[in-house]
């Protein structure tokens, strides 16, 4: 019990240690590109933050396994470095006694991974839909700045206003709107004020211009009708509720698990191998962590770096495959598991071989002396 209270601190700390360092970069990066986006306009200020939140359960599910095989990396080399492991084997621990010594932080980790990416990081992606949509929705009203001539409706209009009280008022308004093709005649309208207006209940935005004219023309360019008007709603249709294209990101697994084609089962199973990673790069992580007291913990931590790139580079490959359908649905990433599984069994077998002779082969001299 308190060797795997130990064993357990010990992995814990440091895949901590290594997850906080590294969601730190990421994240960074990533409020970066939303800063350059609110500079250009693309979002408001309110909502980088609002989407540095939502992203971060997307970036925890992504770095989770990562964090967890090089925190058993670095615990584990420790070990070999301070001579402990040496110790641990001399009392007849080991490697199956050391994974199953660690079962419980490695479970612990698959639920947090499977909840985050199962559940946690598609609700995180829809909200960030949502909240996109709904500031594209209102993107241009809001930006409809006092001296400048600005085009609307997908350039079907142009509006302008020469003063602003506050953020929803405008002055000395103008309106024009071209001819289309549910209406031929050319519409100018001039009002004394206009008022940004957003209703949420039929999720649509209008100017609401007061006392003004409307001033109908033809083809020719001739005046056929003036209306004069006290109140006057004029609709941005450019700018009714603007749906996204949903990336596949954001659908719930269960519906993934429903729609049965390529792309739902490769992000079924993109999803999945992040708590189906654990168990496979605990495994690996024992036998490719050893090292030799001279050698410093960091030595072997290149080589498991490659074999955990491979690893990715395998997934990616495969999920790509899948999406194309030229491999069916159900077998997703299997042989792959099957294959790191091989490997794994390969290397502690190996790794305990190696170990055996070595703890031979003092005793074989000791009893000749």
């Amino acid at each position: 019990m308190i060797l795997s209270r130990y064993l357990n601190r010990e992995v814990f700390t440091s895949t901590l240690a290594i997850l906080g360092v590294l969601f730190a970069i990421f994240l960074s990066q990533r409020i970066v590109k939303y800063l350059a986006q609110a500079a250009s306009g693309d979002i408001s200020g309110t909502m980088v933050w609002q989407m540095v939140l939502l992203y971060s359960p997307v970036l925890l599910g992504f770095l989770l396994p990562l964090a967890f095989f090089l925190g058993c990396l670095l615990a584990f080399s420790r070990l070999y470095v301070d001579s402990e492991m040496a110790v641990l084997r001399s009392v007849g621990v080991s490697e199956q006694k050391l994974i199953s010594l660690l079962i419980p932080i490695a479970v612990v980790v698959a639920l947090i991974g499977g909840a985050v990416a199962l559940w946690l990081a598609p609700v995180a992606n829809e909200t960030t839909y949502q909240i996109r949509d709904e500031h594209a929705s209102k993107l241009e009203l809001s930006m409809l700045e006092p001296g400048r001539f600005q085009v609307f409706q997908e350039g079907e209009g142009v509006v302008y206003a020469d003063s602003s009280d506050n953020p929803s008022h405008l002055g000395n308004f103008f309106l024009a709107e071209l001819p289309t093709d549910n209406n031929p005649y050319t519409r100018i309208i001039s009002a004394k004020s206009a008022e940004r207006y957003y209703d949420e209940e039929l999720d649509k935005n209008y100017l609401q211009l007061n006392d003004g004219l409307v001033y109908e023309l033809d083809a020719d360019k001739n005046v056929r009708k003036i209306t004069e008007f006290e109140h006057y709603y004029a609709r941005l249709e450019a700018e009714r509720s603007i749906v996204s294209r949903r990336k596949i990101s954001a659908t719930p697994t269960m519906e993934l698990l429903q729609a049965g084609d390529g792309d739902s089962w490769a992000e079924l199973h993109w999803r999945l191998a992040v708590p189906l990673s654990v168990p496979f790069l605990l495994f690996l992580a024992i036998p490719l962590s050893r090292v030799r007291p001279r050698e410093g913990k960091f030595a072997k931590m290149l080589p498991a770096l490659m074999v955990y790139i491979g690893y990715i580079v395998l997934i990616v490959v495969f999920r790509k495959w899948v999406e194309a359908e030229k491999i069916p649905g159900w077998l997703g990433f299997i042989p792959i598991y099957i294959v790191m599984g091989l490997l794994a069994a390969r290397l502690l077998y190996a790794h305990g071989r190696a170990n055996t002779k070595n703890n031979g082969t003092p005793s074989a001299k000791g009893s000749d002396s």
